[in-house]
């Protein structure tokens, strides 16, 4: 278990952490939250080591085995990606590196040494333990469910975007199976079906894990523990995301009415002490009565979460048929990444566009804006659509010269130049921050600034690519109302399932260059996507069946069932037959093997060499029986059990 103690920390005036303490269960998956500038950020890198607090310490067992995903992207070196993932797991390749060594050495010497051969045995023994000989699998395993196709397993690092290299240490940090997972927003840099591997993945992850992120749905999923850090301390709700939302209201609404209470408390003894206080014969209960208000502990007043109401106004309406794309193919290079695609947009539509990465989704909306242009079809949009284009690499496209106030007031109309502060407000530019400058600003504040010109720019077509990445949950929700009431038309490309599950009424998978559109919000996409609508069509087929009556069997059909399940008996009575002698050979293979582990264990038996080389020799065929062993009695089994369903049937 890891235990943070007293923990402060602080940025010139600004007290981040102040006097933390945390006990992490071990074995749990926790959720950290907090709004922006909180020190979410900062309680995780002294966890990890990466800085030291102010006052306090971390108190962890010995080789207490830390695994932690920073936010932003960092610099990462290395070779090849296959091979720097492996890596990652630092005692199997150190160990590998040491058996190849002393396997040269003994092979260039005719007469092995006894020393070197226990030394081998014992480092084969480790490898083993290690899961040394599996590594390479469980690399690409984990490198497939976040996303890399094979032939991306032997590019070098270099090639990939930051955003890949992020999921490449990601994988390194799995693959090496850590006492505790820090992960801050490890959703930033995943698409959807990779972030659904990771959560199957850390469904059965048995160490203990602490999350930061604003993706409410993956916290839900996940967690069991909510902690809050807010003005320095952490408070703990037991449950996942949506337990802390409702206890955290309970908890307010608790915290109110004992202020109430207190307040008539405190303003009942002050009238009697005004009342009495010059009065001899009461002058004993009033002195009692000042003395239990200066002893009263203050029931401090609960935090105001300021609830901004932003509305997005449309400047002009558009017409119904708000964008047709008929016949559209687009290539960058060679191979076309979108073929033949068509697509009808009607004024109101909430549009979620949804695919894998790389599948084409913002080279769409690229299409759409107007910043590309198809080789081939047509992209129309409808009379009077004015559409405001929000993507990630548009902060690169700000005036840095400008401050963050001037740079949205040059985009927006009169009208608007008032809501400027309150839209900032919403997004954490507060007082002066609005007079910074852009170049002064991080990537994510940047962001946050470009969100905010496109939201006041009143235009009928909103196009959004990741818009909730630089959020925080309190900027996230405002946003959500603001856009769940935009009477214009929105077409949005987001990982957070809870997001677009609040928005969108229709979504638009990209999928083998093309697009098949589904009516419904996000959920039911995701119902139609993994077939339960199916499942519910062959469900009703069968109770169909069930109410048919039945044709009664000739005798022809009667005995071909009859021959039918005497061959299936006969073969699953000769399949039973094999299964046992395999179970029987792998028993005797295993107690063998575990024979000759404990010999190893024995200091007699590194006296012979020569003993050692056999018993070395016959571990490894027994290793090597037994795999064999075990892939047909599992190939026999899968058999069997198609035979006993097939005889069910």
């Amino acid at each position: 278990m890891l235990q943070v103690k007293d923990i402060y920390f602080s940025i010139g005036d600004l007290k981040l952490l102040n006097g933390v303490k945390w006990s992490i269960p071990r074995g749990k998956r926790n959720g950290l939250v907090g709004p922006n500038g909180a020190g979410k950020t900062t309680l995780l890198r002294i966890m990890a080591g990466e800085i030291h607090p102010d006052k306090g310490s971390i108190l962890k067992p010995k080789k207490y085995n830390i695994g932690y995903l920073p936010q932003e992207e960092i610099d990462i070196q290395g070779g090849i990606l296959l091979d720097s993932v492996m890596k990652a797991c630092d005692e199997i390749h150190k160990l590998e590196k040491k058996i190849n060594d002393l396997h040269d050495i003994l092979d260039s010497n005719p007469h092995p040494n006894d020393r070197l051969l226990k030394q081998l045995g014992e480092y084969e023994q480790r490898y083993e333990v290690l899961g040394g000989y599996n590594l390479e699998n469980r690399a690409k395993e984990v490198l497939s469910g976040l996303g890399f196709r094979e032939k991306d397993l032997n590019r070098p690092l270099s090639e990939f975007s930051g955003g890949w290299r992020m999921r490449s240490h990601l994988a390194r940090i799995l693959l090496r199976d850590p006492d505790l997972l820090l992960l801050d927003e490890p959703s930033n840099h995943l698409d959807l079906p990779s972030l659904e591997w990771l959560e199957d993945y850390l469904l059965d992850f048995s160490g203990t894990m602490v999350i930061v992120s604003h993706d409410r749905f993956f916290l839900d999923r996940l967690v069991q523990n909510i902690y809050e850090l807010n003005q320095g301390r952490l408070e703990h709700y037991a449950g996942n995301y949506s337990t802390y939302e409702k206890e955290k209201k309970k908890r307010k609404e608790l915290l109110e009415k004992k202020l109430e209470n207190q307040k008539s408390e405190i303003a009942r003894q002050k009238e009697f002490i005004q009342r009495f206080r010059y009065k001899k014969t009461r002058a004993a209960q009033v002195q009692s009565r000042i003395k239990q208000l200066e002893k009263m502990e203050r029931i401090e007043k609960p935090s105001q979460t300021k609830k901004i109401n932003f509305d997005l106004k449309v400047g002009v309406k558009s017409y119904k048929d708000v964008l047709k794309i008929r016949g559209l193919y687009f290539k960058y290079h060679k191979d076309w990444v979108l073929e033949g695609l068509n697509l009808h947009v009607s004024r109101g539509d909430k549009i979620a566009l949804v695919g894998e990465n790389g599948a084409g989704k913002t080279t769409l909306t690229r299409l759409i804006a107007g910043k590309l242009t198809p080789q081939k079809g047509t992209v129309e949009l409808g009379k009077k659509t004015q559409i405001g284009y929000y993507a990630q690499h548009q902060a690169f496209d700000l005036n840095g010269e400008a401050t963050v106030f001037e740079e949205v007031a040059d985009s927006v109309s009169t009208d608007n130049i008032p809501k400027i502060r309150e839209a900032l407000g919403l997004f954490k530019f507060s007082g002066d921050d609005v007079y910074k400058k852009i170049n002064v600003l991080s990537g994510g504040e940047k962001a946050r600034v470009s969100l905010v010109k496109i939201l006041l720019s009143e235009v009928n077509f909103l196009i959004m690519d990741e818009p909730t990445n630089h959020l925080d949950l309190m900027s996230l929700e405002a946003l959500e109302e603001a856009l769940s009431t935009y009477n214009g038309t929105l077409m949005v490309i987001s990982h957070d399932r809870f997001f677009l599950d609040k928005l969108v009424n229709r979504v638009v998978e990209i999928k083998e260059k093309k697009a098949s559109g589904f009516v419904g919000d996000y959920s039911y996409y995701l119902k139609k996507r993994t077939g339960d609508q199916k499942s519910e069509q062959e469900s009703k087929l069968k109770k169909d069946e069930e109410v048919k009556p039945k044709k009664k069997k000739t005798k022809d059909q009667k005995r071909e069932e009859a021959e039918k399940r005497q061959k299936i008996s006969k073969e699953r009575n000769r399949l039973e037959i094999e299964i046992n002698e395999k179970e029987e050979r792998i028993e005797h293979f295993e107690e063998r093997k575990k024979e000759i582990e404990k010999m190893f264990c024995l200091r007699k038996t590194h006296e012979n060499g020569q003993y050692v080389a056999s018993l070395q020799k016959e571990l490894g065929e027994i290793q090597k029986e037994l795999r064999e062993l075990v892939r047909d009695w599992e190939q026999k089994k899968t058999c069997l059990d198609q035979l006993l369903k097939q005889s069910r049937t």
